[in-house]
């Protein structure tokens, strides 16, 4: 399995990111014809550099227009939905323009469909956001790691004047992730930067483990001896544990938030993701979304190799536009089939060990079926008679 593991020590930027993966060896070459199908004519300038840091690559974008419209993130949506690009790549750019709106938005005190991007907005940071997600996908990486993110002061002139470091936006969006202190009085991190490590990694940690493949090295515009250092690594097949023993596994997490759904349709969505042979779990947490709508937070569980078909599924019952991907690591208890005395009968049953006993606990088919035979609730099964 590919990994790629993100030493973003000495800062983390879109375009940072877009050149450390096209010095791991991407060609860039087709996003400008793809992204002119969408309506966007830009160039790529994609040349070798070197620096303190030592060989790496650097990109810059341009274009024709005279400056560039404000766009609102539907404006972007859109160009992203309208480039001819695999449904996993349009799902993590989507993924990333939804984190840096409701940043933005935040930061700014607005509701998320009101943000207006202006440096953002340039045509630059889509190629960004977009061209990273597909980089990604060329490289054929699943899994993407990083180091902590690296804490900087200072201020920054913007669009709306003297602001302090980290910005807002990027305040925002390094939340709840991990931050090492640094001396720096200069911007490292950019809110893009910070969408994509937000969305995009899928664990800090402090190196990469496997076997390393090549290393690329991103420097961007600003003149800083040193950049993104990402390092391609072969991290082996996805452990699956023997569940008759226990042990430790790698399983996908799949989730997004819907608010667009009736109750019918989100009801036949968990229903026919639940009998999905591919799923492992589903869970639903309802809660409120953007503009006090009824909404909740989706949850997919299933093996790494059955991430694509589980995606495939996941947005076919939901026409979610955004599909956030994880593997995690879960801890498996021993256990085995076996039967267990339960409202009269020897029931279908598991039996686990934990910290040294043997628990059995009855399926719940198996009891829902022995209740309705005894014309009981299944509550009763496991309640005594006074």
């Amino acid at each position: 399995m590919r990994q790629l593991f993100l030493d973003c020590s000495h800062g983390m930027s879109g375009d940072m990111t877009l050149a450390a993966l096209a010095h791991l060896g991407v060609d860039l070459s087709p996003l400008p014809a793809l992204l002119k199908q969408a309506g966007v004519a830009c160039r790529l300038d994609v040349r070798q550099e070197e620096r303190g840091g030592g060989p790496g690559c650097r990109v810059d974008v341009g274009w024709r227009e005279e400056g560039q419209p404000l766009r609102h993130p539907a404006d972007i949506a859109a160009i992203f939905a309208a480039v001819p690009v695999a449904a996993r790549v349009r799902d993590r750019a989507l993924a990333v323009l939804e984190a840096l709106t409701l940043a933005e938005a935040e930061a700014h005190g607005i509701a998320p469909g009101e943000v207006h991007f202006h440096e953002v907005g340039a045509v630059d940071t889509l190629v960004d956001i977009l061209g990273a997600c597909w980089a990604l996908d060329r490289l054929d990486v699943e899994r993407v790691t990083a180091c902590a993110l690296p804490w900087f002061s200072g201020s920054i002139v913007c669009a709306h004047g003297e602001i302090p470091l980290p910005a807002p936006a990027t305040a925002n969006l390094m939340r709840g992730l991990p931050v090492q202190p640094t001396g720096a009085r200069t911007e490292l991190v950019t809110p893009t930067g910070a969408a994509l490590a937000r969305v995009l990694v899928d664990d800090f940690v402090s190196g990469p483990q496997g076997r390393l493949l090549a290393l690329g090295t991103g420097y961007g515009s600003r003149p800083s001896p040193t950049g993104l250092r990402a390092w391609l690594v072969d991290a082996g097949e996805p452990r699956q544990a023997d569940h008759g023993q226990g042990g430790e596994e790698d399983v996908m997490q799949l989730e997004c938030h819907l608010d667009h759904l009736t109750g019918e349709e989100l009801g036949a969505a968990l229903e026919r993701l639940a009998a999905a042979p591919e799923v492992l779990d589903v869970l639903w947490l309802p809660g409120t979304g953007k503009k006090n709508r009824p909404a909740g937070l989706l949850r997919v569980l299933c093996r790494p190799a059955d991430g694509e078909e589980v995606t495939r599924q996941t947005l076919r019952h939901t026409h979610s536009l955004g599909l956030r991907h994880q593997l995690l690591r879960r801890v498996v208890l021993p256990r085995q089939a076996a039967t267990c005395p339960c409202g009269g009968a020897d029931l279908a049953a598991k039996e686990y060990l934990l910290e040294g006993r043997a628990y059995v606990r009855p399926e719940a088919d198996a009891v829902a079926r022995r209740a309705a035979a005894l014309d009981l609730g299944a509550p009763a099964l496991r309640l005594g008679k006074k």
